[in-house]
């Protein structure tokens, strides 16, 4: 995953809060291929949080698009089939974009299916969200923590414990996609700087060794010049210097 460099101190996310005069309508997008064992719990966790879900089933096999098609919290699915020449992440994202905006949305989160968010995620966010409005912010980071070897801890040491990725953006009629094939950043890259929120996104792709494992391989086929990640992908199970923290309780995830 590539990090952008934040340079300005977190926007925090804990009370007290200016009064709010309307909640914003916040939506998340996702695209999933073969993902059927997480959705349950993903639905689960993140519909709470948002009005509703934008999904994109890109090619699945495995159900991912029936499911996602019955789920109430699901207001558009949108389908690329299962023949597709080649992924196209940020064309994905693209379509995901243009389907909330349809929907009325006016504030996107973008979350995949092995993602999940800390249990008072929307009461931090909707704080995130008046705070940055005073400062003329409309686009954040957020903090990524990499679930290690157990549902309550993640790994904390060197470039894992700094991760964040612009995740949560007001949705604009005059988007600025990023060009890049993939790791591309998807909040509005004219909405720069992304300032880092002091809000946590949950990550399970990294739970286990053979997780570890499997996302190297996968990326190592996908990028193996690492032209669109400098460092490459060994850092996915490399463990020297391995520290972990725990998932703290008031801001622990929930299914």
């Amino acid at each position: 995953m590539a990090l952008p460099r934040i340079r300005l101190l977190p926007i925090p996310s804990c009370r007290p809060s200016l009064p709010s005069r309307s909640k914003p309508r916040l939506f998340a997008l996702v695209a999933v291929r073969n993902e059927m064992p997480l959705l349950p719990g993903f639905v689960a966790n993140v519909a709470p949080h948002v009005e509703a879900i934008v999904a994109l089933d890109d090619g699945s096999r495995d159900g991912s698009g029936d499911f996602l098609a019955e789920r109430p919290e699901v207001v558009e699915l949108l389908s690329v089939p299962a023949d597709r020449p080649e992924w196209d992440e940020m064309g994905n994202h693209r379509a995901l974009v243009e389907a909330a905006r349809g929907h009325g949305a006016e504030w996107a989160l973008c979350i995949d299916a092995d993602e999940r968010l800390e249990r008072d995620f929307r009461a931090r966010a909707e704080r995130i969200i008046r705070r940055g409005r005073l400062v003329g912010c409309s686009a954040f980071a957020v903090r990524f923590r990499e679930l290690w070897d157990g549902p309550d801890r993640f790994r904390a040491d060197g470039i894992w414990g700094r991760k964040n990725t612009p995740r949560l953006f007001r949705l604009r009629p005059d988007h600025e996609f990023d060009t890049a094939l993939l790791h591309g950043i998807k909040a509005p890259l004219q909405a720069r700087p992304h300032r880092l929120a002091d809000l946590f996104i949950y990550h399970l792709g990294m739970l286990t060794p053979v997780d570890r494992e499997a996302r190297r391989a996968r990326y190592e086929l996908a990028d193996p010049d690492a032209r669109w990640q400098s460092i490459g992908y060994a850092y996915l199970t490399d463990e020297r210097r391995l520290r972990l923290a725990r998932v703290p309780h008031r801001r622990r995830w929930l299914e």
